[in-house]
């Protein structure tokens, strides 16, 4: 039986504070699930931007996927919980 590492994103989430305003909204949506199509409606932009929002955030953090984006963002959210509107990610 083989043991696969779980990653513990520590090094990703050091990263976090790298992010824009913006990208720090985009980034809290992803950890909630939302689609870049909802974002967009959410944050009133083109879902071009949006995209353009998560390639940065995905550079940024050095993960490799949305998906890897969402995971820091919900262990980032659940961290730091206090200091991300509850707002932003509702509704």
């Amino acid at each position: 039986m083989t043991h696969v590492p779980v990653p513990n994103w520590s090094r990703e989430l050091e990263r976090v504070p790298l992010l824009s305003a913006r990208e720090a909204e985009t980034f809290a949506l992803l950890g909630a699930g939302w689609s870049n199509r909802r974002i967009s409606a959410r944050l009133q932009v083109t879902e071009r931007t949006v995209k353009a929002h998560v390639a940065r955030i995905l550079a940024k953090l050095q993960v490799e996927s949305r998906l890897q984006a969402g995971l820091v963002a919900q262990i980032y959210r659940r961290m730091y919980e206090g200091t991300v509107s509850r707002e932003m990610v509702a509704g």
